[in-house]
């Protein structure tokens, strides 16, 4: 079916056709959960237009993966009811669902998929949605479609994975003109007013048909709390409580945008100055709302490029490739544009290509030979797990890193280097390293369990990175120090804070 969606972000998993009798479009929001620059949800409403149907868009929160917990929970039920909010006008019908027990959504997909006329489903490239959208969507009885709601850039435009962030920018200024003219200049909220809505009794009977029990609003707004309250209402189901709540940083549509206003206004300016500088918090600070997708990097873009007063005719073609000068805009705004768009979708297109993207073996081969061969090499310092996740080392600046992971769910760009690098110098080898520096951030992060996450940790091990100067322990792997980070930048304040 023809649609507005670039063909590029539209994946069909299945050679099924469309039930003309169903009774709704079934959009599952499991990754691009907000409403403005949404691909899927603009492609399940031309759908549902097309076959005047209803859309029933359900955004669901499962307990059983690996990660579940308190902190991940409460972020995302923040966002649904931010979602609930931005729905209530339209003529779609929203249903915020949170398992509270294990298994009570097992089957649901199928069950409601069979009286929908198709199913619409975030395409995501790594972790639980990936899972869902290639195991369960693809083996329903009707036409499933994943939609790529997440860069600038589709997924699969590259046709294979790329290798370095220079391969990957060349492409990059080669082809975003293409989706900066038509996407972010287009249509950022699709027209939801004229579709057919389902009644709540229609919805009733449609629940009680597949044996669905709805999440009750009053037990959502209560987790959604960040206090005793919030801890009391999550504690009743099968999910990690000692993950807690973050308090600074709490989900949803409409944080994300005050913290990109805040970011916007009053930091890029000074960006490039400081975003390497762990005191002064110069950093946009939005990865977990990006990662959850409570904001679109289509919006901060956009936001970017209208406050300098963009247009293509300040692009440098002498410059594609390079770092800075290709977009003819500010040095601090093409430093957060290479960082937004080049690395964080360098990201997605490499974990897009390769299954193996969270293993050893996605590592350069250069890596992998150079780190086994130095697996027996002498350390001063070792470490458990334990002791790391604790942040009981020597270094009080790593610690401090640690620290700020575990009371809000990020680190410091630059200390998030300099705290893998160390990792790999302390546990028993580069295998084990790699294990732990994924175990860490899946667990604590709120971007974690992400392909720029995954991007940042296989970094430290050599993927998009050449090889250096033979050292014991890291071989021809990039080497960092906490002394060298010392000098470079003050951290008096960070210390302070985290230490």
């Amino acid at each position: 079916m023809n649609s507005s969606i670039s063909s590029e972000r539209i994946r069909y998993l299945n050679e099924n056709k469309v039930n003309p009798n169903g009774k709704f479009v079934l959009y599952c929001m499991i990754s691009a959960r907000r409403v403005k620059w949404n691909f899927g949800l603009k492609y399940a409403v031309e759908m549902a237009r097309k076959l005047e149907k209803p859309l029933l868009v359900v955004e669901s929160l499962n307990i059983d993966h690996k990660w579940s917990s308190d902190r991940i929970h409460n972020f995302v039920i923040n966002g649904m009811l931010n979602n609930r909010s931005d729905f209530e006008d339209t003529s779609v019908t929203y249903v915020p669902f949170v398992e509270t027990k294990r298994n009570q959504g097992k089957g649901i997909l199928k069950k409601l998929s069979a009286l929908s006329s198709m199913v619409v489903i975030d395409d995501f490239p790594t972790y639980f949605p990936r899972i869902v959208a290639n195991n369960v969507a693809a083996k329903l009885p009707i036409l499933s479609v994943a939609i790529d709601s997440n860069g600038i850039l589709p997924m699969n435009l590259a046709g294979k994975e790329c290798l370095t962030a220079h391969s990957f920018r060349r492409f990059m200024h080669k082809n975003v003109l293409n989706f900066i003219e038509s996407e972010i200049y287009g249509e950022k909220l699709p027209i939801m007013t004229d579709l057919k809505k389902l009644s709540q009794k229609e919805l009733k009977v449609i629940a009680d048909e597949v044996e669905w029990e709805f999440t009750p609003l009053e037990w959502l707004w209560r987790a959604a709390q960040i206090d005793d309250i919030g801890i009391s209402a999550l504690s009743s189901i099968d999910i990690n409580h000692s993950v807690f709540p973050v308090t600074s940083a709490i989900g949803g549509s409409s944080n994300a945008f005050i913290r990109m206003s805040e970011f916007v206004d009053e930091k890029l300016s000074k960006y490039s100055e400081n975003r390497n500088k762990p005191s002064e918090k110069a950093t946009s600070g939005l990865s977990p709302w990006l990662h959850f997708g409570h904001i679109s990097s289509h919006e901060i873009v956009f936001q970017i490029l209208s406050k300098e007063k963009w247009d293509p005719s300040l692009i440098d073609e002498s410059r594609i490739g390079s770092r800075a000068g290709w977009w003819g805009l500010s040095e601090s705004s093409e430093g957060f544009l290479d960082q937004l768009i080049t690395w964080r979708e360098l990201g997605f297109n490499f974990a897009n290509f390769r299954s193996d993207h969270t293993d050893w073996t996605s590592i350069p081969k250069w890596a992998q030979d150079s780190l086994i061969k130095h697996s027996l090499d002498f350390k001063e310092e070792t470490y458990s797990f334990e002791e790391l996740e604790n942040s009981k080392t020597s270094d009080p600046i790593w610690n401090a890193a640690q620290r700020q992971l575990v009371s809000e769910g990020i680190i410091q760009n630059y200390l998030r280097m300099l705290w893998g690098k160390k990792i790999l110098q302390w546990a028993p080898d580069a295998k084990t390293a790699m294990e732990w520096m994924i175990k860490l951030n899946d667990k604590w992060a709120l971007d974690g369990r992400d392909p720029n996450s995954y991007t940042g940790i296989f970094w430290v091990l050599g993927r998009h990175d050449r090889a250096w100067f033979e050292r014991p322990i890291f071989g021809k792997v990039r080497y960092m120090t906490s002394n060298s980070t010392k000098k470079k930048y003050k951290l008096d304040k960070y210390l302070e804070i985290y230490g």
